[in-house]
């Protein structure tokens, strides 16, 4: 047990910049790989810690350019963007806006029609009683002579008598 803690404590020292074991030399419990027979032309290996610390700055930097990119490029899609979504809004309020002048029209047009069409009803109702009025006039002066060849003003002038009777 103690020749593997020996061997353990010789690996992190190495590992802390003390020189490793020569190619030659074998660690207990340690096979040799085939990169500590590689030939002297080869580069420098590098320890575990500074292989970590190596990949950690090569990650913060990539972090770093990433956000980066990711600021600008949303900066610039926000402010590229934001007049297309104004004009849009902008052309939805137009059409709103002259749908709502046409119904306007519409409902103007169906009142002022309808207004025509009861004035109309009136004129004519104002223009039977006063026709009806005058033949009861005439009908009364001329000794209550109802001529017999029209029943229709004698039952319009009935219709007239209970339509007013039945609005008081």
């Amino acid at each position: 047990m103690s020749s593997s803690n020996a061997a353990a404590i010789r690996r992190r020292v190495g590992a802390q910049g003390v020189p490793a074991p020569t190619p030659g030399q074998s660690t207990p419990n340690m096979p040799t790989s085939s990169s500590t027979s590689a030939p002297s032309s080869a580069p420098a290996q590098m320890t575990l810690q500074q292989v970590i610390s190596t990949v950690d700055k090569r990650l913060s930097q990539l972090e770093t350019i990433v956000q980066s990119n990711n600021n600008n490029n949303n900066n610039n899609n926000e402010s590229s963007d934001l007049p297309l979504v104004v004009d849009e809004f902008n052309n939805r309020f137009e059409l709103i806006v002259t749908e709502i002048n046409s119904l306007k029209d519409i409902v103007m047009k169906l009142q002022s029609y309808t207004m025509e069409v009861n004035k109309m009803l009136v004129d004519e109702r104002i223009h039977i009683l006063s026709d009806l009025g005058n033949n009861s006039v005439a009908s009364s002066t001329a000794g209550s002579r109802v001529r017999a060849g029209s029943p229709n003003s004698v039952d319009l002038k009935k219709m007239v008598e209970q339509e007013l009777n039945n609005a008081h």
